[in-house]
């Protein structure tokens, strides 16, 4: 996993894509894709309207769209996704609000 983080700060928006080895921190807007060999994180308050893709993500805030992880896909209890999710493995919160599809990936 990438150790470096690219962050997006409070306040601002980015449309369109965004790719690389490094993680992803998102406090800020996101329309459009992600996609990284590390990790993505949407913070409280951050939101995303598109598409991810990484080894691990974990939602935190909002996202509308969907979601591919080669790893895990963990939604935390602050988070609101409307979207299909698609991973090897997927953790929902208690308190979580989650509308869509899950599809489990690779094998046990």
């Amino acid at each position: 996993m990438a150790t470096e983080t690219t962050r997006i700060g409070k306040g601002i928006r980015i449309q369109g894509e965004i790719t690389g080895k490094a993680s992803i921190e998102i406090e800020g807007r996101l329309e459009g894709t992600a996609g990284t060999e590390g990790e993505v994180r949407v913070r409280p308050g951050g939101s995303v309207k598109g598409e991810i893709a990484a080894q691990r993500v974990v939602i935190e805030g909002e996202l509308e769209g969907q979601i591919a992880a080669e790893k895990k896909i963990e939604l935390q209890s602050t988070c609101t996704v409307r979207g299909d999710l698609e991973a090897r493995s997927v953790a929902i919160a208690d308190g979580a609000f989650f509308e869509g599809h899950v599809k489990m990936t690779g094998s046990r």
